[in-house]
């Protein structure tokens, strides 16, 4: 697969003191960019010794592709993240949340990478079943997504995104700091993710794999995490009181934690 086209943004923290440890490489979930990472992830793994990396993924952030965003798929922002691999200094581990652990799933299937942390991953079926239970359950969310990308931060939208999205816990300031990321997302991406299940699975190479879900996730459960982690054979860690958006809310050390101690063991 050739690599992006398009000019790619990433933000990069370093370590305090040179390190042997491999790079660290996040790729971010749909809705965001990679900044998501950086309120809390990327500061706390370069503080630990660890040259981070975040990808803005085509269409996202301050990487080009905007203006062609719903034409843009899965494969190209896997071959956003692919560009970016060949270009470290050594295979990367790799960290993805949400739709970013699929781009994840996939280069590990091209053995790629050293290593990779999935954080609250799409199931292997898609997200089909669980948008299906979502709009059972929370017909409102799917208004308050799109209220939220326009801008439109109302009562109702940020009641949402707490309930769905974070825990009934969240402080409104907390909410607020994410919303501020939330943009569009690739209409075609949202239905390659939808219809994961109905592609053949790639085999799974013997590559170690951590996976990380969230107790109270409304998105992808616990029980959906779990097949993530047997897929892969990987290890499976759910963080006690978290929701889907673990990696930015006020859990996020309880989800930085088994994911730092995960990779010095290797």
């Amino acid at each position: 697969m050739p690599a992006s086209p398009r000019r790619l943004h990433l933000i990069h923290r370093g370590p305090v003191s040179p390190s042997q440890r491999p790079p660290l490489l996040f790729v971010h979930g749909g809705y965001v960019d990679a900044r998501c990472w950086d309120l809390n992830l990327l500061p706390y793994f370069a503080d630990h010794g660890y040259d981070c990396y975040a990808v803005d993924l085509s269409g996202h952030g301050h990487s080009e592709g905007r203006s062609v965003l719903d034409r843009l798929s899965l494969d190209d922002y896997l071959a956003d993240v692919l560009g970016v691999v060949e270009g470290l200094r050594e295979p990367p581990v790799l960290i993805g949340h949400s739709m970013g652990a699929v781009l994840v799933e996939r280069v590990l299937e091209r053995s790629r990478a050293r290593a990779g942390v999935l954080m609250s991953p799409v199931p292997a079926n898609g997200t089909l079943e669980s948008a299906t239970r979502l709009f059972v359950s929370h017909p409102s969310f799917f208004v308050a997504v799109a209220e939220i990308t326009r801008g439109e931060l109302g009562p109702r939208s940020l009641n949402a995104l707490r309930e769905i999205y974070f825990t009934p816990r969240t402080p409104l300031q907390r909410l607020l700091e994410f919303a501020r990321l939330v943009q569009p997302e690739s209409l075609r991406a949202l239905a390659d993710l939808a219809f994961l299940g109905w592609h053949w699975p790639s085999p799974t190479p013997d590559l170690p794999v951590l996976v990380i879900g969230g107790e109270d996730d409304r998105v992808f459960p616990p029980s959906m995490i779990e097949r993530v982690a047997k897929r892969w054979r990987g290890e499976l860690h759910i963080v006690p009181a978290a929701g889907h958006a673990m990696i930015v809310d006020d859990r996020w050390q309880a989800c930085a934690a088994p994911v730092l101690k995960w990779l010095d063991t290797r």
